[in-house]
């Protein structure tokens, strides 16, 4: 049996996926998530003789990998975890997305560089957890120090759709359908502008401070990007294909987005994922024969509008959708959203499971499907989700 928890991971993203002895743990939401949530299950997990096959920290954003620099500042080495082994480590920072250069940069450069460390990561939440995470050091130099398998070597590797299309578990696979090199490409070249405008003059390759430096800034970028949510009022919203914009963020279009399938089960996780790029991926497979149901979704970037385009509701469904957002940053998940997935046709019934209640969740309960297909919401969805019985057993 395919297995998903859900993590009450504030406005972020934490799950852990598990079948039959095959764990994967996707992104770690913020340090309190994983001191509150995450560390129990780990060390549960590890003391039944099992680890985590797969890490994958879908983008550089706090609400996705703040948690993960908690695990992992816990955990030490890889050679000798403290709380749960750990087999791979996905994470695409500037080593896996640029060769590396003797960093030889001037006063006024490194100077640059030593404001943005500085400045650190965005301020989240006013816990001594979320404070230590802020101040320490980057995901990529924690992977580095620990020796952990990463991107299945040293780091150097970019994960995308064109270097890794498939991963092979037991008993299981992972099929990439984000980031392609292009998307890798435009993140790395909004990067350097942004350094430049900052006023560093010098080299751009990975090196060990200028990697830190990437992944601070990198989780500034797209703030202003956010709009501000359709209020619900008089029981009246706009429909999606009349308000869809599509995601601009840089951040957001290099996230890892997979198909995983375990247990006789296929999940369809989209981090926070442009749909647009989605919609290509999976064209691609569906003209090769594979289907477009799937066992459950996990919607992309917590409901937003921004990142589920009617097109890709027209092409996918599943009798279970998963959405992660406390709604209390910038109002996710969007009611157009939640109606657009209900509103269809469908040979079976939908259940949408929230980690939180919602404004939009209240609204979607008690709302009257277009189509009379029924649905279900459940919210304060944290324990475990039972997606399917593994056609093995």
């Amino acid at each position: 049996m395919l297995k998903v928890k859900m993590y009450p991971a504030g406005n972020g993203d934490a799950f852990l996926i598990s079948s039959e002895g095959v764990n994967i743990l996707v992104d770690g939401g913020y340090a309190q998530t994983f001191d509150k949530h995450i560390s129990d299950d780990l060390h549960d997990l590890s003391s039944r003789g099992e680890h985590l096959d797969l890490l994958i920290t879908t983008h550089i954003d706090a609400d996705h990998i703040s948690g993960i620099i908690r695990l992992l500042s816990l955990n030490g080495s890889s050679d000798s975890p403290k709380i749960v082994p750990i087999g791979n480590i996905w994470h695409n920072s500037l080593r896996s997305l640029t060769a590396k250069v003797d960093m030889k940069a001037q006063p006024s450069d490194q100077e640059v560089l030593n404001a943005v460390l500085r400045r650190g990561r965005p301020a989240t939440a006013n816990d001594v957890a979320e404070i230590s995470a802020r101040q320490g050091n980057s995901l990529a130099s924690l992977i580095h120090q620990g020796k952990y398998l990463w991107n299945g070597g040293d780091g150097a590797t970019r994960i995308s759709v064109e270097s890794i299309p498939v991963f092979t578990l037991p008993d299981g696979c992972v099929n990439l359908l984000a980031p392609t090199q292009k998307r890798l490409d435009s993140l790395l070249k909004w990067w350097k502008k942004e350094l430049r405008r900052l006023g560093y003059e010098g080299p751009f390759g990975a090196g060990d401070v200028i990697d830190d430096a990437f992944e601070f800034m990198c989780e500034y970028s797209g703030k202003s990007t956010v709009t501000k949510p359709v209020e619900i009022s008089a029981n009246r919203f706009i429909d999606l294909e009349d308000m869809y914009e599509p995601d601009a963020s840089p951040t957001n279009g290099s996230s890892i987005a997979t198909i995983i399938e375990l247990g006789g089960a296929r999940v369809l996780m989209l981090a926070d994922a442009w749909a647009e790029d989605i919609v290509q991926a999976l064209r691609d497979l569906k003209s090769q024969g594979t289907s477009m149901i799937f066992d459950a979704i996990k919607i992309s970037h917590h409901g937003s509008s921004r990142n589920t385009s009617p097109e890709l509701l027209q092409l996918v469904d599943a009798p279970k959708y998963i959405v992660s957002s406390n709604g209390k940053k910038h109002g996710h998940p969007d009611i157009e959203v939640l109606a657009a997935i209900v509103d269809r046709s469908a040979p079976f019934p939908r259940t949408i499971y929230l980690n939180y209640p919602t404004p939009a969740a209240e609204y979607i309960r008690s709302y009257q499907s277009k189509s009379g297909t029924a649905f279900t919401v459940y919210d304060n969805a944290t324990n475990w989700i039972e997606i399917k019985e593994s056609t093995n057993k």
